[in-house]
């Protein structure tokens, strides 16, 4: 039975006596949030998603809702479009991202996550295959196509690559942005050099290698060194076995 007194209900419901029943006839509830997910939760870039949720009750339950249900909010990059039914779109990408996306109920609200892959097979420009993340690329040349994004080019004339100047970190549209390996004496070592080289970006490998012929034979790791230190703007590495009557020295650098 409803009581009135209780404030604007009224009325009486039964149901037949041999049905046993756990609860209420009638539960009253607040929606404190909505638990939100996509279904798949990794797209291809261009592929779709059945976004669904529940709504979360003040007792820590959940009522399913249908996906129409749910006002979803607007869609943000990666995603290229969310309809009224739920159904997500992602966009075109240049490296697998994240993508967020709302959904609320009677004022209750949260958030999902979808993850969008970057095919590699993919053709959305000149940039895919070519051995450059498409991301970097965009970042510094725009949106494809565009001659000046590609492995080879030299657009500021460092004579340091566009690939080059990926793997060591630096900006191809800067020509003060360049990589510097210096050969100095040792003072009162005649048999030592000190190799100084700028600048060192985070995540790569740097390797001190040396030959004694540019013409034949081939770079190999120097291995009699002293160091490295720094003073955090460049790096020395001491050749501590410089006895050749010539020694030429570079400087590998790789990522993962």
């Amino acid at each position: 039975m409803m009581d009135g007194s209780v404030g604007g209900f009224g009325g009486i419901s039964s149901t037949t006596p041999d049905t046993a029943k756990h609860g209420y006839i009638g539960q009253l509830y607040d929606v404190v949030g909505v638990s939100v997910t996509g279904t798949p939760d990794t797209v291809n870039e261009t592929a779709t998603s059945q976004l669904t949720g529940a709504a979360v009750l003040d007792d820590d339950t959940l009522l399913a809702l249908s996906s129409s249900e749910i006002a979803w909010g607007t869609a943000v990059y990666p995603l290229a479009s969310i309809d009224g039914n739920g159904l997500a779109t992602a966009s075109a990408v240049y490296a697998t991202t994240n993508a967020t996306f709302t959904g609320s109920y009677q004022g209750g609200s949260g958030s999902g996550l979808l993850t969008v892959i970057d095919s590699i097979s993919d053709n959305y420009g000149a940039y895919a295959g070519d051995g450059l993340p498409d991301w970097w690329q965009v970042q510094y040349f725009g949106q494809p196509p565009n001659p000046n994004a590609a492995p080879t080019a030299d657009i500021d004339g460092t004579g340091q690559n566009n690939l080059f100047k990926y793997t060591a970190g630096l900006d191809p549209t800067n020509r003060a942005s360049v990589f510097v390996l210096k050969i100095a004496n040792v003072n009162g070592q005649p048999t030592q050099k000190d190799l100084l080289f700028n600048p060192v970006a985070s995540g790569r490998t740097y390797t001190t290698q040396f030959r004694t012929n540019l013409v034949s034979g081939s770079w190999a790791t120097l291995g009699t060194i002293g160091g490295p230190t720094t003073n955090i703007n460049e790096v020395t590495v001491t050749d501590t076995n410089a006895v050749e009557s010539q020694k030429f020295y570079r400087i590998s650098i790789s990522l993962p």
